[in-house]
């Protein structure tokens, strides 16, 4: 009878939805339990667990709340108009090929609202390491950092960043290791995340989700939030600035050529389907 007890909790605490190479484990949060300590069991980041659970409070989590964990790590990219393989590997620094494999996909052929797998193994191939920063994002440079007239207020003041222009829900990641120092919403900034290293500190806005929380240390090329279009914003953008001292700089004066924001080169077959 205990063993039968036994097997019914794991099984209310571990659900598994299997797909076509990943699995999504359903994780019932227990007492004492921490974001740190679910993301050790399961060997994935806390920033991955936060983008596959909006609605979770990283300091308050809540007992019996079941929590979506997939495995092997990874993201999920929801195909939108327009959209081909070749972009989104873009989106992701990574290569089609890997897109192709990680979904068991036997044609190019994707459709609006399909669901791509991008496992976390393969983020970040095409990321261009010439400078200390990497680009935070896989986008169009809108609008440069000095003064300008602002595009909704239509006054002449100092844009203290650059903008990238790109689709909502467009992975952002961390341009340098360190530690975040702010989360939330800021203003005309919407959604923000600042980021503190040992050279400076960087502002991403206007995001749409966040995926750390303040105190977290995170990782170069680690995927902190998505692009998004909240605070005083005409559309899907990231906001970026760099800042030392407390001194805002041109983030492109530290930032890769923007010629060369994805560098990854596929010599083989980009599609990995023999030809097809």
């Amino acid at each position: 009878m205990r063993k039968r007890t036994v097997l019914f909790f794991i099984i209310s605490i571990l659900a598994v939805l299997t797909f076509s190479s990943y699995s999504i484990v359903e994780h019932q949060i227990q007492s004492n339990e921490t974001l740190y300590s679910i993301s050790i069991e399961y060997n994935v980041s806390i920033s991955t667990i936060l983008d596959w659970n909006s609605n979770l409070s990283p300091n308050n989590l809540k007992i019996g709340q079941v929590i979506l964990i997939p495995q092997p790590e990874g993201y999920i990219y929801e195909v939108k108009e327009g959209d081909n393989l070749t972009y989104i590997a873009k989106l992701f620094f990574t290569s089609v090929s890997d897109i192709v494999k990680a979904n068991n996909l036997d044609t190019t052929t994707i459709f609006v609202n399909q669901k791509l797998f991008i496992p976390k193994s393969v983020v970040g191939k095409g990321f261009n390491n010439e400078r200390n920063i990497i680009w935070p994002v896989y986008g169009t440079i809108s609008s440069l950092y000095g003064y300008r007239v602002h595009p909704i207020t239509k006054e002449y003041s100092f844009h203290k960043g650059i903008d990238l222009a790109a689709p909502m829900g467009t992975p952002v990641f961390c341009v340098e290791t360190g530690k975040v120092k702010f989360v939330g919403e800021n203003g005309g900034y919407g959604l923000m995340v600042e980021i503190e290293s040992s050279n400076g500190s960087y502002v991403y806005g206007h995001l749409s989700k966040i995926n750390v929380y303040e105190g977290q240390y995170v990782e170069k090329g680690e995927m902190i939030a998505r692009v998004g279009n909240s605070g005083l914003s005409t559309g899907p953008h990231l906001h970026f600035e760099v800042k030392k001292a407390d001194t805002n700089y041109d983030p492109l004066v530290f930032l890769p050529s923007s010629n060369r924001i994805y560098v990854l080169d596929n010599t083989e077959n980009e599609y990995g389907l023999g030809g097809n």
